[in-house]
């Protein structure tokens, strides 16, 4: 496990599947993501065992405190080992959301991922109609570097998704 200030990320376990399950079903994050499918258990262990063998993503249960009680969930994908990229993403759960665990839940991936993982650069997508993401997501470091127009539909109408990335030179900058 990875701990920053009362907080951590473990690996997601099989034991993870049903609430993460859940959560990704839950309206308020299943709006924004990329795709709106909802997912049956027996599809969330067939995605489980297809992520837990890939060398191109993470992903892990964010904790807090006693380092038991999952929060949310945190991803690496793209890793790209060669170029020292990667696709970050992290969803807080609905009961924990506003209480400041989104901001120190990218400041813990950031660190690790600059300070341990070795990467250059992190990006990450939002649909631009999440503006609390976005400030948080500035708040962090990160800077808009790019647009996909038009690319997300949602409430009746198309959204464009944006691309925002950190550079380690400017992370350490900080």
């Amino acid at each position: 496990m990875y701990k920053y200030k009362d907080m951590g990320f473990r690996p997601v376990d099989e034991g993870d599947l049903e609430i993460l399950r859940k959560n990704r079903n839950d309206s308020s994050t299943l709006l924004n993501l990329g795709g709106i499918d909802m997912v049956s258990s027996e599809q969330q262990k067939s995605w489980w065992h297809g992520v837990s063998r890939s060398k191109s993503q993470q992903w892990f249960c964010i904790v807090k405190e006693n380092y038991d009680s999952v929060i949310g969930v945190l991803r690496f994908q793209d890793i790209d080992p060669v170029n020292r990229s990667v696709e970050i993403g992290a969803d807080i759960f609905p009961a924990y959301r506003g209480q400041g665990f989104g901001k120190k839940a990218y400041q813990m991936a950031l660190e690790y991922l600059f300070n341990h993982f070795n990467m250059h650069c992190v990006y990450l997508q939002v649909t631009e109609f999440n503006e609390t993401a976005v400030r948080l997501y500035k708040q962090v470091g990160f800077v808009e570097t790019g647009r996909i127009p038009a690319s997300i539909f949602r409430s009746g109408k198309y959204w464009d998704k944006l691309i925002m990335s950190l550079l380690s030179e400017e992370y350490f900058k900080k």
